[in-house]
C-alpha cells in the first residue's frame, strides 16, 4: 500500500569519500536509477521500487548504506519532530536515530539524535536500542539540507564476514572491490595481486567473476528483510568462472591468511595461491600474458626505510611490464609512496590517480597503463 503512493522514490548510497564516482557507476549496473547527484561520501538517486533497493543491499559492492529518503526539507535549526511522522509505517518495536551532519550548524549531531530518540520514546513509545535496533532511521544534514529516511542495509554493507585471518593496515572489502571497478577488471581476465596480504583483492575479484554476493552467507543481517511493508526476494545469478586469479605473496603467513579468508568466502577453488618473492613473477607468467594486477604493494615507514621501497617499486615495474598485455592495466593503493611509485613508473602512464578516505586515512588509487 505505502508503495504504491510512491511511484518515484528517492534514496541514497552512502560510501567512502573519493569513490563516489565509481559507487555512482556501480549502483546505475545494478538497478535503473535517474537524478543521480553525487556529493561528499554520498549519491542520491532517484527509483521506482523498494526491490531495487533491496537488490542494492544483496548485490551492491563498492558502498556501506542503502537509505530510503522519506523527507526532504531545509532547516536552519534543529529539525523538528514533525519529520518523524512519515517514518511511522517502517517503525518496529526497538528503533534508533543517526545523524551524519557536514557543513556549519549551531547544533551538533549528537543534538539531533538526543531530540529526536527523545521523541520516538516519549510520544512513540519506542524502544530505543543503539545495540541492535530493529528499525534505523538516518537523518543526513548536508548544509541547510535535511533528509530523513530508513536505513534499508542494517549493517555495514561495506564489511565482509570473510575477512578474518588479518593483519595491520588490511583494506575493507568494499574500497578492494572499488579498485576492480578503477581497473575495469572483466570476469575473463587474469588478474594477479603480487603482494596478496590477506587476500581481500583476488577474493573480492572471484565473488565479482563469479556473480556472487557478497551477503550470500549472511543475508539475513539485512534490515531489508524484517522491515514492514518490505518483501525480500534475493535470487543468486552466479555464474561460471572462466577467467584467472593468483594471490602471490612472498610471505608464508600472508599466503595461508589469505587461503583461510578465501575458503570462509566460499572461493578459495577459484583462486590459484602461490608463495613467490617480486622478482621471480615472470617466471610464473608467459610474456605479456596478464590481464590486470591489483595489488597494495609493501610501503616506506618507520619499518620500511624508503630506500628499500624504491628498489621493491622498481622491481615492480619491471614485472609488470613483462607480464602485462599491451592494454593491460596495474592498479595500486597505498597510503604512503604515493609520489615514490610514480617516480619509479617507467614504462607506465597514469590513467587514473583517486584520493579514497577509509576512517581516517587517506588512501591513494594509482591507476597505469603502459606507454
Amino acid at each position: 500500500m505505502w508503495q504504491k503512493l510512491l511511484t518515484k522514490m528517492k534514496a541514497l548510497i552512502l560510501t567512502n569519500k573519493g569513490l563516489e564516482n565509481v559507487s555512482a557507476n556501480e549502483l546505475r549496473q545494478l538497478i535503473t536509477v535517474t537524478d543521480v547527484d553525487v556529493k561528499p561520501g554520498k549519491v542520491f538517486f532517484s527509483c521506482s521500487s523498494y526491490n531495487e533497493l533491496t537488490s542494492l543491499c544483496y548485490y551492491g559492492r563498492t558502498f556501506s548504506k542503502v537509505v530510503l529518503v522519506l523527507h526532504e526539507s531545509k532547516i536552519s535549526a534543529l529539525p523538528d519532530e514533525s519529520v518523524l511522522e512519515i517514518t511511522k509505517p517502517f517503525l518496529q518495536k526497538s528503533v534508533v536515530v543517526y545523524c551524519e551532519r557536514s557543513g556549519n550548524h549551531g547544533f551538533t549531531s549528537f543534538d539531533v539524535e538526543g531530540k529526536l530518540n527523545g521523541v520516538l520514546k516519549n510520544n512513540y513509545k519506542q524502544i530505543i536500542d543503539h545495540k541492535r535496533p530493529e528499525t534505523i532511521i538516518h537523518v543526513i544534514i548536508v548544509n541547510d539540507g535535511c533528509y530523513v529516511g530508513i536505513d534499508f542495509s542494517g549493517i555495514d554493507l561495506g564489511k565482509r564476514d570473510y575477512r578474518i585471518f588479518l593483519g595491520s593496515n588490511a583494506l575493507k572489502g568494499n574500497i578492494a572491490a572499488a579498485l576492480l571497478f578503477v581497473a575495469e577488471y572483466e570476469p575473463k581476465h587474469t588478474l594477479i595481486d603480487i603482494f596478496c596480504r590477506h587476500g581481500v583483492i583476488p577474493i573480492e575479484a572471484a565473488l565479482m567473476a563469479t556473480n556472487a554476493s557478497v551477503h550470500k552467507f549472511s543475508k539475513e543481517k539485512l534490515a531489508c528483510t524484517h522491515l514492514p511493508c518490505v518483501v525480500c526476494n534475493f535470487k543468486d545469478k552466479e555464474k561460471e568462472f572462466k577467467g584467472r586469479i593468483v594471490a602471490i605473496d612472498e610471505n608464508f603467513k600472508h599466503v595461508s591468511s589469505a587461503k583461510k579468508n578465501a575458503k570462509i568466502a566460499g572461493v578459495n577453488k577459484h583462486i590459484d595461491f602461490s608463495r613467490k618473492p617480486l622478482e621471480d613473477i615472470d617466471l610464473k607468467f608467459d610474456k605479456s600474458s596478464v590481464d590486470r594486477i591489483i595489488s597494495t604493494p609493501i610501503q616506506p615507514g618507520k619499518s620500511f626505510a624508503i630506500e628499500r621501497a624504491a628498489r621493491v617499486y622498481k622491481k615492480l615495474f619491471e614485472q609488470a611490464k613483462l607480464v602485462l598485455k599491451s592494454d593491460g592495466k596495474l592498479c595500486l593503493c597505498v597510503r604512503t609512496g604515493a609520489d615514490l611509485l610514480k617516480e619509479h613508473s617507467t614504462g607506465f602512464v597514469i590513467e587514473k590517480e583517486l584520493h579514497v578516505m577509509q576512517g581516517k586515512e587517506q588512501l591513494t588509487v594509482l591507476l597505469f597503463s603502459k606507454q
